[in-house]
């Protein structure tokens, strides 16, 4: 999100990477009859709305951002970011209307995913969400961080979605909001502190057993569970599987 030139850098890439990808399998690819897009909870919040308190949020929300706002070279990258994800997406749909082409796109909508990330070899090149995670045990966090968007996935469920968006001849042109519910960092120190003892230390404490907050919005993913027959794991076997993958790292490379 540190970019120099948000439409250069971010918005260009997402709404042009998207539709040249659509564009070659219209013209290429005639037996392709689905596209799956990963799109993002960021296409869904109001960033200006903040926590939103006694709102739910589900997939018949759309980012308000405009294109004039997100393109300002003063506009937060966050905020950029966010739009890119918004306009990319709804360039996949206007894609579909504009050029009838023979495939349907279905789009998943997932906030912040976590879990068992199979591709990691080394704990030195983490992805965002993975460092996201691995910065609560390693020692940089001293106070349980801010929570900035109330809502997660398990990645492996991400993947399952996809799969079952693919398979569903019901999810053409549909778009799904993907996400196993809300959470907290809180929260996500607790699971770590009582499964893993030996991080106790190294885990931030603040104020354990703090329920989720009820002055923040809420999440609804009961489309996605009904249409495509979707259950979700809870947070606590996600955290405890991707600590678990850290730890196995850490002493592969002998640092625990």
């Amino acid at each position: 999100m540190q970019v120099e030139n948000n439409e250069r850098d971010l918005l260009d890439p997402a709404i042009k990477g998207t539709t040249e990808v659509l564009k070659s399998i219209h013209m290429n690819n005639p037996n392709v009859k689905r596209v799956v897009i990963t799109s993002s909870f960021a296409s869904i919040v109001d960033m200006d709305k903040g926590a939103r308190p006694g709102y739910t949020y589900t997939e018949k929300d759309w980012n308000p951002v405009t294109y004039e706002t997100a393109s300002k070279k003063e506009t937060d990258g966050a905020v950029a970011y966010c739009a890119s994800k918004t306009f990319a997406e709804k360039a996949a749909y206007d894609f579909v209307k504009e050029n009838n082409p023979s495939f349907s796109v279905t789009s998943l909508c997932p906030p912040m995913i976590y879990g068992e990330a199979a591709h990691l070899l080394s704990l030195d090149h983490l992805n965002t969400s993975s460092a996201d995670i691995y910065r609560l045990i390693n020692g940089s966090e001293k106070t349980v961080p801010e929570t900035s968007f109330f809502a997660f996935v398990d990645v492996r469920d991400v993947g399952e979605a996809h799969a079952r968006a693919y398979e569903s001849a019901e999810a053409a042109g549909q778009r799904y909001f993907c996400t196993g519910g809300g959470y907290t960092y809180q929260q996500v120190c607790d699971i770590i502190r009582t499964d893993f003892p030996e991080k106790r230390i190294s885990t931030p404490e603040g104020t354990p057993g703090a329920p989720f907050p009820d002055n923040v919005y809420r999440v609804d993913n009961s489309k996605i569970k009904k249409e495509l027959g979707m259950s979700f794991r809870p947070l606590q076997t996600t955290i405890h599987d991707q600590v678990a993958e850290f730890i196995a790292l850490e002493k592969q490379a002998g640092k625990a």
